[in-house]
């Protein structure tokens, strides 16, 4: 099954062998590819590639590491890795459906709330998280300036 990332695709993480957990704002499903593989075929019926929309937010940017991409440019879909995209435990976040950001000390994880409530848990710093949502914004903002 072909997973198509709309504006209620809140995150797409990583499970078991080449399976990922896709939450949407009201469903969650198992698909069987990566993360990665499922953002390279959405930006690919979209017009470009994982690989050509993480150069051009590189150029918009000007980080060359852990990079935001736009999905769609009709629905203005960014999405951010929680790391590099080359490890098998990327996870990939919607920056539009992000309410609210912290650091759980007890589990030691960031938490992200989204707009509808759900909570998911990110194993990775919340200075990262920060970071990303603060790229994703900016590449946002050259995007919208076109």
């Amino acid at each position: 099954m072909d997973y198509t990332i709309n504006s209620k695709t809140l995150a797409i993480i990583p499970c078991d062998n080449n399976k990922s957990i896709v939450y949407e704002a009201d469903e969650i499903f198992i698909i069987n590819k990566r993360p990665n593989v499922i953002v390279n075929i959405n930006c690919i019926k979209n017009g470009s590639t994982i690989d050509g929309r993480q150069k051009s937010a590189e150029k918009l940017v000007g980080s060359n590491y852990k990079c935001p991409i736009l999905i769609s440019e009709k629905e203005n879909l960014i999405f951010f890795p929680t790391c590099s995209t080359r490890l098998k435990e990327v996870a990939w976040v919607n920056l539009s459906n992000i309410s609210k950001v912290h650091y759980n000390k007890l589990k030691k994880v960031t938490v992200i709330e989204f707009t509808n409530g759900i909570l998911i848990d990110f194993n990775v710093s919340l200075n990262i998280i920060n970071n990303q949502i603060l790229r994703s914004t900016k590449l946002e903002h050259y995007l919208r300036k076109k």
